[in-house]
């Protein structure tokens, strides 16, 4: 009996050990990557390089340290290459979730290089119309350990261990990178300055995704906080707009920025969104399993007496915490077939349409949001001000409907896609 208990032990840890992924970096090699995204080149290297994008790759362990703080250094020393400095750049920062890493075949990097190489046909058309130079388009990935086994339940199960991890690494050395990358942009205005010339404005947008949504918004709480309490005139931000799409973090983190948003009597005309918080309302990773983790880690915590929405700001995430609800975000009832799959020639067609639409639908924002309880239609998809806001309030949290994000990790969907192109579109229209 007991060699048959030991066996079984010794089971259940070798499938433990087949389980977990590998802790250690995938972007060990230094050297650009010049390969058209495939072949074993470019598998290991930290940069990857075409005609239409930068994609840069930083890691972190599971402690929030840099993997190797030469990742972050190439990478910045060629974002502040003189042919860079004089073009301008759009920098999109990426942090992935759960279940994703940084290896060359994650469907999450996958999709970030499609992403990317449509920004690039944006600012192509942009440039043309708008007779300046055409901004070269920077990716950067940010890579963890999102992914930590690979076989179930203990895949499932890791959701509460990635927390903690997330965690870690939002209060780590992201915060480092980030604050370099925001540097980055201000060498580059700097130039635009110095100049007075038509030299594209360089902008910086930082998305996450839920737990990369946890760890932008650790790495940069603290920033927002202090400047949207500051004396300028118009809040600001970190960058030009940070975008955290079904987030993994409770609503009270977010509470003294939320406050004080609520303190400002008024907004500036032509106010933009600073930070967007979008979840999809089916999103049972953080409407479901999050609360049940968050249950159990304050079953001693202290709350006031009458501390029923502090107790629930605390174990709900902060996307479903309804009374930090501004927006909501449907179809249109033109678009509510599914989309459809575009080939390359329509996606042309798309992108053409989508920017001869950018500056009208920029205009007819800030008509509309001087408003209470405004509605836009950006792509496909409807956005609408529910009226708990002042109505240029820029924080946006933003309910999402299925069939615009079906689940945790629908963030690809391309209505979803649709009506983020719209949204950011309104962030890189260079100013006059």
């Amino acid at each position: 009996m007991r060699w048959f208990s030991k066996g079984i032990i010794g089971l259940a840890l070798a499938t433990l050990l087949v389980a977990c992924v590998r802790n250690e970096p995938y972007r060990t090699v230094y050297e650009p990557c010049t390969v058209a995204q495939k072949g074993a080149e470019c598998r290991k290297s930290s940069l990857e390089q075409n005609d239409e994008y930068l994609l840069g790759f930083v890691e972190f362990d599971d402690q929030g340290w840099f993997w190797d703080r030469k990742q972050a250094d190439t990478l910045i020393d060629r974002l502040l290459e003189k042919d860079e400095l004089e073009s301008g750049l759009l920098m999109v920062v990426y942090v992935h979730g759960w279940r994703h890493n940084a290896s060359f075949d994650d469907n999450n990097v996958a999709s970030f290089r499609e992403t990317l190489k449509r920004i690039y046909s944006y600012e192509h058309l942009a440039s043309q119309s708008e007779g300046r130079p055409e901004r070269k388009v920077a990716g950067i990935y940010v890579g963890w350990r999102g992914l930590s086994a690979n076989v179930e339940p203990f895949r499932t199960f890791s959701f509460w261990d990635r927390k903690n991890t997330a965690d870690k690494v939002g209060h780590g050395a992201l915060t480092d990178l980030l604050v370099r990358l925001e540097e980055v942009q201000f060498s580059h205005l700097k130039v635009y300055d110095s100049t007075k010339s038509r030299l594209a404005q360089t902008k910086l947008i930082v998305v996450g995704h839920s737990f990369g949504g946890e760890m932008v918004y650790s790495a940069l709480s603290q920033i927002l906080i202090d400047r949207f309490s500051g004396d300028a005139e118009s809040p600001q931000t970190f960058g030009d707009l940070v975008i955290l799409v079904n987030p993994a973090f409770e609503a009270s983190r977010f509470t003294p920025l939320h406050d004080l948003a609520g303190v400002r009597k008024w907004y500036a005309d032509g106010q933009l969104p600073l930070v967007a918080i979008f979840t999809s309302e089916t999103d049972q990773a953080t409407k479901a399993a999050f609360p049940i983790g968050r249950h159990l880690s304050t079953l001693f915590e202290k709350y006031r007496p009458d501390g029923d929405v502090q107790k629930q700001a605390d174990r709900q995430a902060v996307g479903h915490f309804a009374p930090y609800r501004t927006h909501e975000l449907r179809p249109r009832p033109a678009a509510e077939a599914a989309a459809p799959q575009a080939s390359e020639a329509e996606k042309k067609v798309a992108d053409v349409t989508d920017f001869r639409n950018a500056k009208s639908a920029r205009q007819q924002w800030i008509d509309l949001s001087s408003r209470n309880g405004w509605s836009l239609d950006l792509g496909s998809a409807r956005l609408t001000h529910q009226g708990k806001s002042l109505p240029r309030n820029p924080l946006y949290v933003v309910a999402v409907d299925k069939q615009i994000i079906k689940d945790h990790g629908d963030i690809w969907n391309p209505r979803f896609l649709d009506f983020m192109r719209q949204f950011i579109l309104f962030t890189t229209i260079v100013e006059e």
